[in-house]
């Protein structure tokens, strides 16, 4: 806790005779009335007494000292402090001056203006080495300031820290939306390709089914070709057959093969010629009774001579 020193009841009883000799009575008595208000803790009262003094002479400085003992005392430590400045640009005396500056201090401490504080400690302590508790509110003031600026640079290193893992996990979530991202597509060209191969192989399936299914009608065409062609054969042997016993019985009766016979005036073909004769070879009988036996069956004479 800092010191406080009330040196304004000091300077009043020591420089009230400074005051009547050197101002008007009327601002000597005010600044009487102000600290007999001020003792009594009429503080209200004390103030209104300075303000009134600090207007009938301005070249003083305990008025606005004064003043701000009271500003000090109701908590009002900035106005307090704006007193004390003034009283300062004024003050004839080097105990006025070292007391107001203590002053000075205390109320920047309590506004943590650690600057201000340090500052005004330092200029009491240059006109007075000796007073303690001027170096103990320094000292104070020390080391809050300190303690502000490690508590500052805490701050801005969790801020740092906190910014950088923000950061981190701002590019975790891209990373990760990426990689679905990434992840989708290649499923979907899996699917594609998938799609692809399926309706390849279906194609192949389908083409080598109506490869097979054509194979096979053709391999059955060709079996009823071969039957058809066989069937034609046996039937074309079969009438051979036929034929050929038909000729032989033919030939055995001495008859065409071809089983015609010559109308009345008609020709002799080769064929049914050499076929006549091949006839009548293999007989037995002669080729004149053959004949013969041949016209007559006939019934007329020949047209044409042998």
């Amino acid at each position: 806790m800092i010191s406080i020193k009330p040196i304004f009841i000091v300077m009043a009883l020591a420089a009230l005779a400074l005051l009547l000799a050197a101002c008007s009575p009327s601002a000597a008595r005010l600044t009487a009335d102000g600290n007999e208000a001020f003792a009594q803790q009429a503080y209200d009262e004390a103030l209104q007494a300075y303000s009134e003094a600090q207007a009938r002479s301005p070249e003083l400085a305990e008025p606005y000292y004064n003043a701000a003992n009271v500003l000090y005392r109701a908590g009002q430590y900035e106005e307090a402090l704006k007193a004390l400045q003034a009283a300062a640009q004024v003050a004839q005396s080097d105990a006025l001056a070292q007391n107001n500056f203590f002053n000075a201090g205390n109320s920047a401490f309590n506004t943590q203006g650690w600057d201000a504080a340090i500052e005004a400690y330092r200029q009491a302590l240059l006109r007075n080495p000796d007073d303690l508790d001027a170096k103990v509110n320094l000292e104070l003031a020390l080391q809050q300031k300190q303690q502000q600026e490690q508590q500052e640079q805490e701050e801005q290193q969790n801020q740092d820290q906190q910014e950088q893992q923000d950061q981190q996990n701002q590019e975790n979530q891209d990373q990760q939306g990426q990689d679905q991202q990434d992840q989708q597509s290649q499923q979907d060209q899996d699917q594609q390709q998938d799609g692809e191969g399926q309706d390849e192989q279906q194609s192949q399936d389908q083409e080598q089914n109506g490869q097979g299914q054509d194979k096979q009608q053709n391999q059955g065409n060709q079996q009823d070709q071969q039957n058809q062609s066989q069937g034609d054969q046996d039937q074309q042997d079969q009438q051979q057959g036929q034929d050929g016993q038909a000729q032989a019985e033919q030939e055995q009766d001495g008859e065409p093969q071809d089983g015609s016979q010559l109308a009345p005036g008609q020709r002799m073909t080769q064929d049914q010629a050499r076929q006549l004769l091949a006839a009548i070879a293999g007989k037995s009988d002669t080729l004149q009774s053959r004949l013969g036996q041949f016209l007559r069956v006939l019934g007329r004479a020949p047209v044409q001579d042998w």
